[in-house]
């Protein structure tokens, strides 16, 4: 998450996300088939790299399996709904029990917030009322393997010292690759995901009325990429409360052509489930 004032973020106190009990509705049923079926397309991604790569695919099945156990949202949102580091992190089966108070911090980290009364993104939530527009942005221009790099860097200084820091540490910098190298892979196969826009932008009221916007960081991407049912969920609930969805500016003046950004998304999936792979072998030379 970040401002455009720069007044940092908000500490998240509290434990573990509760978790919700997954509804045997059709339409739930379907997306969580989708999901899984995502997670394949994620390990396909890993598996063209080294066996190694390979391998790293079967460790991150844990990430694949807390996505699919959290019920989407409404559309639009009846009900308070999180998607978060640390509420994936809570559905981990190994999680120190001496760590789960840790886990909300590392909701100021990556979490989507979003409900009847509010919406947010990393530990942010600003009540609709405050809300003045929604931007979406190109999941395309977004999802870097630079954006990861500088994200797995930041985690590593984000958590205080806790007990069970260094293992979820690397569990959180696990589940943020592994999310985005999902959307990534999904957005290969399933839509292009340079056509893809997420509403990862709110503009709303600060002090004294100035207009503040509150940005989403990576995670909250890939995870509105990965449930698009969220991201309909979003702009639902924007456009119940009269809130206007717009388009955001491009990040770049100039768009590659349609070969480009296919060899380009290419690219990076294979790069980011080659980062991932690092981060499992450096997490065994911790043990």
């Amino acid at each position: 998450m970040d401002e455009t004032d720069g007044t940092g973020r908000t500490e998240v106190e509290g434990a573990v996300v509760p978790r919700t009990e997954i509804p045997t509705q059709p339409a739930v049923a379907a997306l969580l088939g989708r999901a899984v079926h995502v997670a394949d397309l994620g390990r396909q991604a890993v598996a063209r790299g080294s066996r190694r790569v390979a391998e790293s695919a079967a460790r991150g099945e844990w990430v694949y399996k807390a996505l699919t156990s959290i019920a989407p949202p409404s559309v639009p949102a009846n009900d308070p709904w999180v998607l978060s580091i640390g509420a994936l992190l809570g559905r981990h089966p190994r999680t120190p029990q001496l760590a789960h108070k840790a886990l909300g911090l590392l909701d100021g980290f990556g979490a989507v917030h979003l409900g009847p009364d509010a919406v947010g993104f990393d530990g942010d939530e600003i009540a609709w009322e405050k809300v003045v527009e929604v931007r979406t942005r190109n999941a395309f221009e977004v999802m870097t393997t630079q954006a990861l790099e500088q994200e797995v860097d930041r985690i590593r200084q984000f958590l205080p010292p806790v007990p069970g820091r260094k293992w979820l540490v690397m569990r959180a910098a696990e589940a943020l690759a592994t999310v985005m190298l999902a959307a990534l892979e999904a957005g290969s196969v399933d839509r292009p995901l340079d056509l893809v826009e997420v509403p990862v932008e709110i503009v709303h009221k600060g002090m004294l009325g100035r207009q503040r916007v509150l940005l989403g960081g990576l995670f909250a991407v890939s995870g509105l990429v990965v449930v698009a049912p969220a991201a309909d969920s979003l702009v639902a609930t924007a456009r119940q409360h009269g809130v206007p969805v717009t388009t955001g500016r491009p990040l770049a003046a100039v768009k590659p052509d349609r070969a480009d950004r296919v060899g380009m998304l290419r690219d990076r999936t294979d790069a980011v489930a080659v980062l991932l792979a690092r981060l499992q072998r450096d997490d065994d030379g911790a043990v």
